[in-house]
Protein backbone atom coordinates (compact mmCIF):
# COMPACT_ATOMS: atom_id res chain seq x y z
CA UNK A 1 0.00 0.00 0.00
CA UNK A 2 3.11 2.48 0.56
CA UNK A 3 4.72 1.23 -2.36
CA UNK A 4 1.47 2.31 -4.11
CA UNK A 5 0.71 5.54 -2.36
CA UNK A 6 4.75 6.74 -3.22
CA UNK A 7 4.07 6.31 -6.89
CA UNK A 8 0.98 7.37 -7.34
CA UNK A 9 1.87 10.93 -5.88
CA UNK A 10 5.00 11.15 -8.08
CA UNK A 11 2.87 10.67 -10.55
CA UNK A 12 0.58 13.26 -9.22
CA UNK A 13 4.08 15.45 -8.83
CA UNK A 14 4.15 15.44 -12.54
CA UNK A 15 7.79 12.83 -11.60
CA UNK A 16 8.36 10.38 -14.57
CA UNK A 17 9.63 6.98 -14.06
CA UNK A 18 13.45 5.82 -13.58
CA UNK A 19 14.21 3.41 -16.54
CA UNK A 20 11.04 2.69 -17.34
CA UNK A 21 9.44 1.87 -14.11
CA UNK A 22 8.94 3.92 -10.64
CA UNK A 23 10.32 0.85 -8.78
CA UNK A 24 13.66 -0.41 -7.91
CA UNK A 25 13.60 -3.82 -7.28
CA UNK A 26 16.52 -5.59 -4.81
CA UNK A 27 17.07 -8.69 -2.94
CA UNK A 28 19.45 -8.85 0.39
CA UNK A 29 20.23 -11.09 3.02
CA UNK A 30 18.56 -11.29 6.59
CA UNK A 31 19.21 -13.08 9.44
CA UNK A 32 19.75 -16.72 7.49
CA UNK A 33 16.87 -15.90 4.65
CA UNK A 34 16.75 -13.65 1.59
CA UNK A 35 14.41 -10.69 1.42
CA UNK A 36 13.20 -8.42 -1.66
CA UNK A 37 13.07 -4.77 -0.99
CA UNK A 38 11.99 -2.40 -3.72
CA UNK A 39 13.21 1.46 -4.06
CA UNK A 40 10.44 3.98 -5.40
CA UNK A 41 12.09 6.08 -7.65
CA UNK A 42 10.72 9.16 -9.75
CA UNK A 43 12.53 12.26 -11.98
CA UNK A 44 12.70 15.45 -12.61
CA UNK A 45 14.73 16.86 -15.47
CA UNK A 46 16.20 20.11 -15.19
CA UNK A 47 14.84 23.03 -17.76
CA UNK A 48 17.55 22.72 -20.26
CA UNK A 49 19.51 19.96 -21.08
CA UNK A 50 22.60 19.16 -18.42
CA UNK A 51 24.39 15.70 -17.36
CA UNK A 52 24.34 17.15 -14.14
CA UNK A 53 22.02 15.38 -10.72
CA UNK A 54 21.29 15.66 -7.54
CA UNK A 55 19.69 12.91 -5.84
CA UNK A 56 17.02 13.28 -2.53
CA UNK A 57 16.49 10.08 -0.88
CA UNK A 58 13.96 9.06 2.06
CA UNK A 59 13.50 5.62 3.47
CA UNK A 60 10.15 4.62 3.67
CA UNK A 61 10.22 1.34 5.86
CA UNK A 62 10.06 1.14 9.58
CA UNK A 63 9.60 -1.70 12.22
CA UNK A 64 6.42 -2.37 11.44
CA UNK A 65 4.40 -4.55 14.03
CA UNK A 66 6.50 -7.03 16.38
CA UNK A 67 3.40 -8.59 18.04
CA UNK A 68 0.67 -6.86 19.49
CA UNK A 69 2.97 -3.71 19.67
CA UNK A 70 2.70 -1.38 16.40
CA UNK A 71 5.69 1.28 15.30
CA UNK A 72 3.96 4.22 13.27
CA UNK A 73 7.21 5.57 12.56
CA UNK A 74 5.80 9.21 11.62
CA UNK A 75 9.41 11.07 12.43
CA UNK A 76 11.35 7.44 11.49
CA UNK A 77 10.80 8.37 8.52
CA UNK A 78 7.06 9.81 7.23
CA UNK A 79 8.50 12.95 7.91
CA UNK A 80 11.83 12.38 5.94
CA UNK A 81 9.45 11.16 2.98
CA UNK A 82 6.81 14.07 3.06
CA UNK A 83 9.44 16.81 3.62
CA UNK A 84 10.99 14.84 0.12
CA UNK A 85 7.62 14.58 -1.73
CA UNK A 86 7.06 18.68 -1.11
CA UNK A 87 10.49 19.32 -2.48
CA UNK A 88 9.59 17.38 -5.48
CA UNK A 89 6.24 19.47 -5.85
CA UNK A 90 7.63 22.73 -5.78
CA UNK A 91 10.85 21.72 -7.80
CA UNK A 92 8.01 20.45 -10.59
CA UNK A 93 6.55 23.90 -10.85
CA UNK A 94 10.60 25.65 -10.80
CA UNK A 95 12.96 26.04 -13.37
CA UNK A 96 15.69 23.58 -12.54
CA UNK A 97 18.88 23.89 -13.06
CA UNK A 98 20.15 20.26 -12.58
CA UNK A 99 18.11 16.78 -12.85
CA UNK A 100 16.98 15.18 -9.49
CA UNK A 101 16.19 11.59 -8.66
CA UNK A 102 13.97 11.55 -5.73
CA UNK A 103 14.41 8.38 -3.99
CA UNK A 104 12.10 6.23 -1.58
CA UNK A 105 14.21 4.00 0.19
CA UNK A 106 12.95 0.41 1.15
CA UNK A 107 15.02 -1.65 3.53
CA UNK A 108 17.36 0.66 5.80
CA UNK A 109 16.14 -0.14 8.96
CA UNK A 110 17.58 -3.75 8.63
CA UNK A 111 20.98 -2.54 6.89
CA UNK A 112 20.85 0.72 4.60
CA UNK A 113 20.05 -2.09 2.11
CA UNK A 114 17.98 0.07 -0.36
CA UNK A 115 20.67 2.79 0.19
CA UNK A 116 23.16 0.20 -1.30
CA UNK A 117 21.03 -1.17 -3.85
CA UNK A 118 20.74 2.12 -5.47
CA UNK A 119 24.15 3.04 -5.24
CA UNK A 120 25.28 -0.13 -6.66
CA UNK A 121 23.18 0.40 -9.82
CA UNK A 122 24.33 4.09 -10.09
CA UNK A 123 27.78 2.58 -10.19
CA UNK A 124 27.19 0.88 -13.46
CA UNK A 125 28.82 2.54 -16.33
CA UNK A 126 25.47 2.63 -18.34
CA UNK A 127 23.41 4.31 -15.52
CA UNK A 128 21.96 7.36 -15.82
CA UNK A 129 22.78 8.71 -13.82
CA UNK A 130 25.97 7.47 -13.24
CA UNK A 131 27.51 8.02 -10.04
CA UNK A 132 30.06 10.39 -11.72
CA UNK A 133 27.00 12.60 -12.34
CA UNK A 134 25.88 13.33 -9.25
CA UNK A 135 26.59 16.41 -7.42
CA UNK A 136 25.16 16.23 -4.07
CA UNK A 137 22.69 13.70 -2.24
CA UNK A 138 20.34 15.38 0.52
CA UNK A 139 19.04 12.20 2.78
CA UNK A 140 16.13 13.52 4.83
CA UNK A 141 16.10 10.73 7.95
CA UNK A 142 13.91 12.37 11.35
CA UNK A 143 13.18 15.89 10.58
CA UNK A 144 9.51 16.26 12.10
CA UNK A 145 10.16 16.21 15.93
CA UNK A 146 13.07 18.51 17.19
CA UNK A 147 14.48 18.95 20.60
CA UNK A 148 16.19 21.58 22.14
CA UNK A 149 17.86 23.84 20.90
CA UNK A 150 15.02 24.01 18.44
CA UNK A 151 17.19 23.03 15.40
CA UNK A 152 18.00 20.60 12.37
CA UNK A 153 21.03 18.96 12.18
CA UNK A 154 23.27 18.48 9.16
CA UNK A 155 26.14 15.97 8.92
CA UNK A 156 28.42 15.88 6.20
CA UNK A 157 29.98 19.54 6.48
CA UNK A 158 33.59 17.88 5.29
CA UNK A 159 32.44 17.01 1.69
CA UNK A 160 32.46 20.85 1.10
CA UNK A 161 35.19 23.07 1.00
CA UNK A 162 32.55 26.31 1.40
CA UNK A 163 29.76 24.39 3.73
CA UNK A 164 29.31 27.71 5.74
CA UNK A 165 28.15 29.90 2.76
CA UNK A 166 26.13 26.69 2.25
CA UNK A 167 24.96 26.69 5.84
CA UNK A 168 24.49 30.43 5.81
CA UNK A 169 22.31 30.35 2.35
CA UNK A 170 19.97 27.15 4.31
CA UNK A 171 19.63 29.67 7.26
CA UNK A 172 18.74 32.37 5.29
CA UNK A 173 15.36 30.58 3.59
CA UNK A 174 13.04 30.42 6.34
CA UNK A 175 15.42 31.46 9.75
CA UNK A 176 15.70 27.56 10.79
CA UNK A 177 18.85 27.24 12.70
CA UNK A 178 21.02 24.56 10.93
CA UNK A 179 23.38 22.98 13.28
CA UNK A 180 26.26 21.58 11.85
CA UNK A 181 26.62 17.95 13.55
CA UNK A 182 24.37 15.99 15.47
CA UNK A 183 24.65 16.62 19.84
CA UNK A 184 25.92 13.42 21.67
CA UNK A 185 22.80 11.61 22.94
CA UNK A 186 21.41 12.59 26.53
CA UNK A 187 22.99 10.84 28.87
CA UNK A 188 25.37 9.25 26.79
CA UNK A 189 28.92 10.44 27.73
CA UNK A 190 30.84 7.45 25.97
CA UNK A 191 28.54 5.97 23.92
CA UNK A 192 27.88 8.23 20.72
CA UNK A 193 26.02 7.48 17.32
CA UNK A 194 28.16 6.92 14.32
CA UNK A 195 26.49 9.60 12.21
CA UNK A 196 28.31 8.15 9.10
CA UNK A 197 26.57 4.99 9.14
CA UNK A 198 23.43 5.82 10.90
CA UNK A 199 21.18 5.91 8.03
CA UNK A 200 20.98 6.20 3.93
CA UNK A 201 23.79 8.57 2.79
CA UNK A 202 26.79 6.07 3.91
CA UNK A 203 26.46 3.99 0.89
CA UNK A 204 26.73 6.99 -1.03
CA UNK A 205 29.55 8.15 1.21
CA UNK A 206 31.37 4.82 0.37
CA UNK A 207 31.02 5.27 -3.45
CA UNK A 208 32.48 9.04 -2.62
CA UNK A 209 29.11 10.97 -4.31
CA UNK A 210 29.21 13.97 -1.91
CA UNK A 211 26.19 13.57 0.57
CA UNK A 212 24.84 15.87 2.78
CA UNK A 213 22.27 14.51 5.92
CA UNK A 214 19.26 16.30 7.69
CA UNK A 215 18.00 14.71 10.77
CA UNK A 216 17.13 15.43 14.45
CA UNK A 217 18.73 13.75 17.73
CA UNK A 218 17.10 10.71 18.63
CA UNK A 219 14.00 11.53 21.25
CA UNK A 220 12.42 9.48 23.38
CA UNK A 221 9.65 8.40 21.56
CA UNK A 222 12.33 7.09 18.42
CA UNK A 223 11.80 3.38 17.33
CA UNK A 224 9.04 3.28 19.96
CA UNK A 225 4.97 2.61 19.49
CA UNK A 226 4.33 6.34 20.63
CA UNK A 227 6.50 7.70 17.59
CA UNK A 228 3.22 8.49 15.85
CA UNK A 229 2.21 11.69 13.85
CA UNK A 230 0.55 13.79 16.90
CA UNK A 231 4.08 14.48 18.14
CA UNK A 232 5.59 15.63 15.02
CA UNK A 233 6.19 20.04 14.63
CA UNK A 234 4.75 20.48 11.37
CA UNK A 235 5.75 24.19 11.13
CA UNK A 236 9.36 22.36 11.59
CA UNK A 237 9.03 19.78 8.90
CA UNK A 238 7.89 22.67 6.27
CA UNK A 239 10.53 24.76 7.18
CA UNK A 240 13.45 21.85 7.17
CA UNK A 241 11.48 21.26 3.30
CA UNK A 242 11.80 24.24 2.38
CA UNK A 243 15.37 24.89 3.84
CA UNK A 244 16.29 21.42 2.07
CA UNK A 245 15.02 22.50 -1.40
CA UNK A 246 18.02 25.55 -1.56
CA UNK A 247 19.88 22.35 -2.36
CA UNK A 248 18.22 21.42 -5.67
CA UNK A 249 18.96 24.68 -6.84
CA UNK A 250 22.17 26.24 -5.34
CA UNK A 251 24.68 27.47 -7.61
CA UNK A 252 27.35 24.46 -8.59
CA UNK A 253 29.90 25.81 -7.31
CA UNK A 254 29.45 25.82 -3.93
CA UNK A 255 29.04 21.67 -3.67
CA UNK A 256 32.51 21.20 -5.45
CA UNK A 257 35.35 20.19 -3.14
Amino acid sequence: MTRQFLISRMQSIGLQPWNNTFQHPFEYDYQFDTRQGVNIIGVLNATQTTQDWRVVVAHYDHLGKKGSRLYPGADDNASGIAAMLAMAAHASTQPRPVNILFVATDAEEPGLFGGKALVDQLKLEQSNPNSTQIELTVNLDMVGHPGRPYSIYVEGRRNFTQFDAIQQRLEQTVGLCVRANHPPEAGRTTQRVDWLRASDHYPFHQAQIPWLYFGVPPHADYHQPTDSANKLDYNFLAAVAESAYELLIIDSYLLKK
